[in-house]
């Protein structure tokens, strides 16, 4: 079989093939055999009917259109491979000329291909991510949400209601001037200030003492668990019967011993820092490999063709369903259960298939431009770890994966590891470990950059 090949565009080549005679003749009469078990012909057991009574039942045009099928699903594959075209859709074929005994056969497709697109640079890469282990902050932090739970509630005698106490409230409530379920509230333990209930409500309990009584209106925000009582008045007559102050336990050696059966508070902070620094650890990779394909792929040049983002959005949306369905779910039910419609989940299905396909071919990108390359003992690597794991023979794996060209799928998996491996390696990009500010800070911050620039 001989091919040759012609780039008609960016994506697009026109591939040419020319199929032997013999290979033709063997096209025709394999036809004739399939077609012989299919037709019924009086005086012929099935199979056993001659050519010249084939013809003349089904037609000459009929059996050379089964044995031209043939030659292209035959010889179409090879030729893709002897080329190494990686197409990413289906041909599009030229009108073909009829099969002709003892001839050979050519034929023309354009052949839409995976592009290799490049990098503006593989230099000067910087990415920021969070330090591998855990501050001081945060290791505070872990404390104090410890001594919360072994906090103690004291009851307070000579001080009104303040921002953080416990109430134990009675209260009767109106919306609009009309009662409504559950509006009788009778001696619950209330935290002020935990967002359990508007701000509003909150702000009119400060400073009420003890068995003191309080009235509070205000309008219901958006956001209210009953939609239709947003933007109407409610009102509230409050008794506050009793207020406790949380304690936290001294941060001290007893402490330790009682939250974790440490000898030590500071045996205590170390355990806490390793913990988090092990977490921490876990996360920063996954992080730092996130980082640094988003600005690998920043640098990526070129139009991803349709075609690509076709096909990975219907694999991706073909996973999700049948995600959903080995756990007895249909995609229906998914979108009544999580109050997402079906348009979203299609979008993100298709915002996720743009992001990996870019990575995708940014990472193959990088991987060409540094002369890298997958050798047969990478691919012997891969398929023995893929066998062990499914507990079956190498060579039978490699055979099958062989005869179905998930070799082509595996060697792209390499390649896109070997180029994530050179990414986190700090000899090749500039990896900045930066503790990310807290979130009060951060909005501070923002308004003190509104304040200066008003």
């Amino acid at each position: 079989m001989n091919t040759t090949v012609e780039q008609t565009n960016d994506h697009t080549v026109r591939l040419t093939v020319t199929v032997p005679a013999a290979d033709v003749d063997k096209a025709i009469a394999g036809a004739y055999r399939a077609l012989a078990k299919k037709v019924k012909v009086p005086g012929f057991r099935p199979g056993k009917a001659p050519k010249s009574v084939i013809d003349t039942h089904l037609g000459r045009e009929a059996v050379l259109a089964d044995a031209q099928e043939r030659v292209l699903d035959e010889s179409y594959p090879k030729a893709v491979e002897a080329e190494g075209l990686k197409p990413i859709a289906s041909p599009e074929v030229d009108e073909l000329e009829e099969l002709i005994e003892g001839a050979d056969y050519t034929y023309t497709v354009d052949v839409e291909v995976k592009p290799e697109l490049s990098l503006t640079s593989t230099e000067g890469i910087s990415v920021t991510v969070p330090p591998a282990g855990s501050s001081d902050r945060e290791v505070e932090a872990q404390l104090e949400h410890v001594r919360e739970r072994f906090a103690s509630l004291e009851p307070v005698e000579d001080r009104g209601l303040e921002d953080g106490d416990f109430a134990l409230l009675s209260f009767t409530g109106t919306v609009d001037g009309e009662e409504y379920e559950g509006n009788v509230v009778e001696k619950y333990l209330y935290e002020v200030g935990k967002g359990l209930m508007p701000t509003d409500f909150d702000r009119g309990l400060l400073g009420i003492e003890t068995e003191g009584e309080t009235r509070i209106e205000f309008e219901i925000p958006e956001g209210s668990s009953n939609e239709d009582f947003v933007g109407k008045m409610a009102e509230f007559e409050v008794t506050v019967h009793e207020i406790k102050q949380k304690v936290l336990p001294d941060l001290d050696d007893e402490f330790a011993g009682n939250a974790g059966g440490f000898e030590t508070l500071e045996e205590m902070r170390a355990d806490i820092k390793a913990k988090l620094d092990e977490a921490k650890a876990t996360g920063r990779a996954r992080m730092l490999e996130r980082a640094v394909r988003v600005a690998l792929t920043e640098r990526l040049e070129g139009e991803v063709p349709e075609a690509m983002l076709n096909s990975r959005r219907q694999s991706m949306l073909g996973d999700f369903i049948g995600g959903l369905e080995a756990r007895g779910m249909s995609l229906e039910q998914y979108v009544e259960a999580t109050g997402f419609d079906g348009e979203r989940v299609l979008k993100d299905v298709e915002l996720q298939a743009a992001v990996m396909v870019r990575e995708e071919l940014a990472l193959e990108a990088l991987f060409r431009a540094l002369g890298m390359e997958v050798t047969e003992d990478d691919i012997t690597e891969e398929i023995t770890r893929f066998a062990e794991a499914a507990e079956t023979d190498v060579d039978e794996l490699r055979a099958r994966w062989d005869e179905s060209r998930a070799i082509e799928v595996l060697t792209e998996g390499i390649m896109h590891r070997k180029a994530v491996e050179w990414l986190m390696d700090p000899e090749n990009v500039e990896i900045i470990e930066e503790e990310p500010a807290p979130k009060g800070d951060a909005a501070a911050a923002d308004a003190d950059e509104s304040a200066s620039e008003e």
